[in-house]
């Protein structure tokens, strides 16, 4: 996503596979958070995976604040790197896709 200015202020990255969609990387600019882009590009990704026959989806975090945004968006944990980095848990989550 880019701005008036042609600058990238969000992205989405991942890929389907085996029937699951693995969100390898999802940003958006500090200044736009709080907006719902992150919402709209992960709604997006995951419609784009149920046409293609994915029945699951599944993305990883080690930042506390993008983790309550998967669980709004319906993802559940289901395992955790303990210092992954060093202080911190990388989460994995996933959510059933309709």
């Amino acid at each position: 996503m880019r701005d008036e200015h042609s600058d990238i202020v969000a992205g989405i990255s991942g890929y389907t596979a085996w029937g699951w969609l693995y969100v390898q990387w999802l940003w958006v600019d500090e200044r736009l958070r709080g907006k719902g882009i992150a919402t709209g590009m992960l709604d997006t990704a995951e419609q784009e995976a149920v046409a293609r026959g994915c029945h699951g989806a599944w993305i990883d975090t080690f930042n506390p604040i993008a983790e309550k945004v998967y669980r709004r968006q319906g993802y559940q944990p289901f395992g955790e790197l303990p210092d992954f980095p060093i202080g911190r848990p990388r989460v994995f989550l996933q959510k059933k896709l309709p």
